[in-house]
């Protein structure tokens, strides 16, 4: 932007509204809810159908961040083996080599 002498830019506000997440209290809500329905004869099979979703969701997001951890893991697991088969050549062949093959890449 281009500004005329006298003027200054002005700082950008932004209108951000805080939430606050209680777990314990959305837990607790959950509950009224569950002994609300059992109170007015909810049916067993909405009841599950329930759970059912309920453990869908939560498996669904386990899946995710297990998939990216196994990932991260094969990874440590693969550069481990192959610094273990590096160290294990120069163990075999003698310390003489190490000086060779620093040559060779340099």
């Amino acid at each position: 932007m281009f500004f005329r002498k006298n003027q200054i830019a002005k700082n950008k506000r932004f209108h951000y509204n805080t939430m606050y997440y209680d777990e314990r209290k959305e837990r607790l809500q959950e509950l009224k809810e569950l002994y609300n329905d059992e109170k007015e004869g909810v049916s067993g099979e909405e009841r599950r159908n329930r759970l059912r979703s309920k453990m869908r969701n939560e498996w669904g997001d386990r899946g995710e961040y297990r998939k990216v951890q196994e990932r991260a893991s094969n990874i440590r697991v693969l550069l481990l083996i192959g610094i273990l088969l590096v160290l294990g050549y120069f163990i075999f062949n003698g310390i003489d080599e190490v000086d060779t093959v620093v040559k060779k890449l340099w």
